[in-house]
This record gives C-alpha cells, sequence and structure tokens, in this order.
C-alpha cells in the first residue's frame, strides 16, 4: 500500500506542475494593467461543450478478471483543461472464499466522483490528455443462496491517460488507461490492494463544440 501512495503522489505531483506551468503561461498572454496598475484577466473560456456518454472497463479484482459498466464526460476550458465527472460499475460480482462449501460469496462494487484533467494535445482528429477521477466507492458482498453479507464505503483515486478520436461532429471514441487506488475498506474477506489495479477503458462520448 506504501508503494501505491508513493505512486500516487509522484503522479499528481507531475500533474500539478504540468498544470501549473500551463497556467501561468496563459495568464501571462492574457492579463493587462490599467493606470492603477490593477491587472486584469480574460474571463476563463469553454471551449468545448460537455461531452459525455456509456462505456465498459476492463480490469482485475481479487485477481480475477472484471468488466465495469459506466461512463465519463466534462467539458474543455482554455483548450486545455477539463473538468467532469465518471464512475463504473459491476453487473457481475467477483468470487471470494466461501466459509461454507455449500454456500458461494462474491464481490461486487462501483465507485463515481469529480474527474479533473488537462489535455497534452488536439487537433480536429484527435485528443491525448491526462486525467484524475477522486471518487467514493460502495462494494458488498452477496452470497447463493442469498443472504445479506458486509457493505462498506471507500475512497478511489484513480489518474488515467487517454486518447480521444473524432468521428463526426457529435460523437467521439474514447480509449484510455488508469490505475484505480483503493483505500479505506475494511472488509473481512478482500483488502484494498485487492480491489486496486491497473484497468483500460472504451466508450462513445456525444457533445459538441464551442464554436462562439
Amino acid at each position: 500500500m506504501k508503494n501505491q501512495i508513493s505512486t500516487t503522489l509522484i503522479f499528481v505531483f507531475c500533474f500539478l506542475c504540468v498544470s501549473i506551468t500551463t497556467s501561468k503561461a496563459i495568464d501571462n498572454s492574457t492579463q493587462y494593467s490599467d493606470s492603477s496598475g490593477k491587472a486584469f484577466y480574460k474571463d476563463i473560456k469553454m471551449t468545448s461543450l460537455a461531452f459525455g456518454g456509456t462505456g465498459v472497463l476492463f480490469t482485475k479484482v481479487n485477481n480475477q478478471f472484471a468488466a465495469m459498466t459506466g461512463g465519463r464526460g466534462s467539458a474543455t476550458f482554455n483548450n486545455r483543461f477539463t473538468f467532469g465527472g465518471g464512475g463504473w460499475g459491476m453487473p457481475k460480482g467477483v468470487k471470494t472464499e466461501n466459509g461454507k462449501t455449500d454456500t458461494l460469496k462474491y464481490f461486487k462494487f462501483g465507485y463515481g466522483g469529480l474527474e479533473f484533467g488537462y489535455v497534452f494535445f488536439e487537433d480536429q482528429k484527435l485528443r491525448f490528455g491526462a486525467n484524475i477521477l477522486t471518487a467514493c466507492g460502495v462494494g458488498f458482498q452477496e452470497t447463493v443462496p442469498e443472504a445479506k453479507g458486509e457493505t462498506k464505503m471507500f475512497s478511489v483515486l484513480e489518474p488515467a491517460i487517454y486518447s480521444q478520436i473524432t468521428m463526426g461532429r457529435l460523437l467521439k471514441l474514447d480509449v484510455g488507461a488508469s490505475y484505480r487506488f483503493v483505500s479505506g475498506s475494511t472488509f473481512s474477506f478482500i483488502n484494498n490492494r485487492q480491489i486496486s489495479g491497473p484497468s483500460i477503458y472504451i466508450a462513445f462520448l456525444v457533445g459538441t463544440c464551442n464554436c462562439k
């Protein structure tokens, strides 16, 4: 877990450094002063209306392959900064250790929250960027035959890199890779490390450009 925390802090630090440097460059190019010496800045401009849609995320949970459904979406400001949200959930659980031979136990979870990102490259056909999803997750255990199991909440931090291919005026193909860091879960049958892990996703986003 310490290695995961260290990796996360390094990623966040690099992300903030790039964002701050770019933000300063934008400020220096847009600010001006009047006779009183006060600085004025141009308004933050939304350069792309929110693109959003659904997709599928593939990952590993408890060393087992798992598919999650959900989606993400964001708006772009000043052609560089993105703000939005996203979330994923498991339609089918993964197996956990069985307390009894005649009882099957499964684990399911989902998470969602706010997404902050930065666009490194963009033209009319392709966009490449990175983002961080800060989310709240909920997991629970279900058994067969049906019985009530543990339900817990936990924190999720998921940095990602992605590319978006423009397929039309209103449609984009979104493909990305991420790593899910989970902390604060207190399940008796599965730990943070077993819920954390790398993921890849594919989604179709619908939106439009703010041309004005």
